[in-house]
């Protein structure tokens, strides 16, 4: 069920060679099914919420005017943000370029680059992340919460703004089969990243999830490394934190398809900064008219990035984190007048302005969750946009020291 879509578009010799074609305001996304360059912008709505049924009439207003306009293959990309309260922001490009799945091996290259920071500042401070960690610990105790993904961001003043094509060559060079993505998001900013996770993809009535929930950061000597791949596959903790996020989507996919297939256990995959666990579910949808963008707002968000129960986590997530996620957490992707198309969970991004960026990681909590444990996940999170971009910052920007932590309890 992974081949590539049918294409009606014109095709690029290979994913990486439509990046040389990225101009301000142009969209971009690949996936190891496709390659998108969305060319200006034809049609656009900034949504008043992204729940469900908004996001159902956005698209088909946003596809009638396109045909009555004239536009011979209208396809949506678009942001749909972390709560369903905020805006989503949906498109359809004047022109759309596509290019097919690379089979020759070979990686874009992609130069290092040298950002300069005036200034790092961690939002919310490391020690309030611990602390909000130590919190959620609690509220096992005494609520029906039984995970809570936490997040933090670091906000980085810069010199200059951050050359957005040199970074998305980088980060392909670095997760040619992630999710990579560019996409703007008004007011000369852009949403860059390189998620590791698919939320769905469609192709006809065949969907395909691939959740990711229970992390390691990896090691710079193999022999660790591995040992830290075969840890996390036997991992008490981390397989109940996998199994809790599965299971959830198993429950909301169910009524929607007529067959589904899930494989009895996760396996481990890599990134070039952590090891996941990883289960790819695949099913057969009941309704043919169910589009790609619809499953993904039935689904979105998934205990992955809110956790579980959901009412509980997104409560705690309001009262814990102390900063906006705004698309952080959220959607990006895309949707054809078909149905067809991938939204990718928007994690391992930053958020790109003329003088500053934003850059974020979250953790999943669950009992047995240690507050050092998971600052030093999102830190090892943090580091594939922080090095994607070559940023140099001071050695306490991201303090992951005992001493971060020391005030709150680690033996929960």
């Amino acid at each position: 069920m992974n081949q590539p879509f049918p294409s009606r578009l014109p095709l690029a010799q290979a994913p990486w060679g439509l990046l040389d074609g990225l101009k301000p305001n142009d969209a971009f996304f690949s996936s190891p099914a496709t390659t998108l360059l969305g060319r200006g912008m034809a049609h656009q709505r900034q949504t008043p919420d992204a729940r469900p049924q908004t996001l159902d009439d956005t698209a088909r207003e946003l596809f009638d005017t396109a045909r009555r306009q004239g536009h011979p293959d209208p396809v949506i990309m678009g942001l749909i943000p972390f709560d369903h309260a905020d805006s989503a922001r949906l498109f359809i490009p004047s022109e759309l370029l596509r290019a097919a799945p690379d089979t020759s091996g070979q990686r874009p290259t992609g130069a290092p680059l040298e950002t300069r920071a005036r200034s790092i500042t961690p939002e919310p401070a490391p020690e309030h992340y611990c602390h909000a960690v130590d919190r959620a610990l609690t509220l096992f105790d005494t609520t029906a919460l039984n995970k809570v993904v936490l997040a933090r961001s670091l906000r980085v003043q810069t010199q200059g703004p951050v050359d957005a094509l040199a970074l998305l060559k980088r980060l392909l060079s670095i997760n040619p089969q992630g999710y990579n993505f560019a996409l703007p998001t008004g007011n000369s900013e852009s949403l860059v990243g390189a998620s590791p996770e698919l939320l769905i993809r469609r192709v006809g009535n065949s969907v395909i999830a691939n959740p990711l929930a229970g992390s390691i950061p990896r090691h710079g000597d193999a022999g660790e490394d591995q040992r830290r791949a075969d840890g996390l596959r036997v991992s008490d903790k981390d397989l109940r934190e996998h199994a809790l996020v599965v299971d959830a989507i198993v429950a909301a996919l169910r009524p929607l398809c007529r067959t589904l297939d899930i494989p009895e256990g996760p396996e481990v995959i890599a990134t070039d900064r952590m090891w996941h666990l990883s289960t790819t579910l695949e099913g057969e949808l009941a309704d043919p008219s169910l589009t790609s963008l619809g499953v993904a707002a039935a689904l979105h968000p998934t205990p992955a990035v809110c956790g579980a129960p959901w009412q509980d986590a997104h409560q705690a997530i309001k009262s814990l984190e102390g900063f906006e996620r705004g698309y952080f957490t959220g959607l990006v992707g895309w949707c054809d007048e078909a149905g067809d198309g991938e939204w990718a969970i928007a994690i391992r991004c930053a958020e790109l302005a003329p003088e500053h960026v934003r850059v974020f990681a979250g953790a999943g909590v669950v009992p047995g969750s240690s507050p050092q444990g998971e600052l030093e996940e999102t830190a090892a999170k943090m580091r594939t946009m922080l090095d994607a971009m070559g940023l140099d910052y001071e050695d306490d920007a991201l303090p992951v020291s005992d001493s971060s932590c020391g005030s709150t309890n680690t033996t929960a």
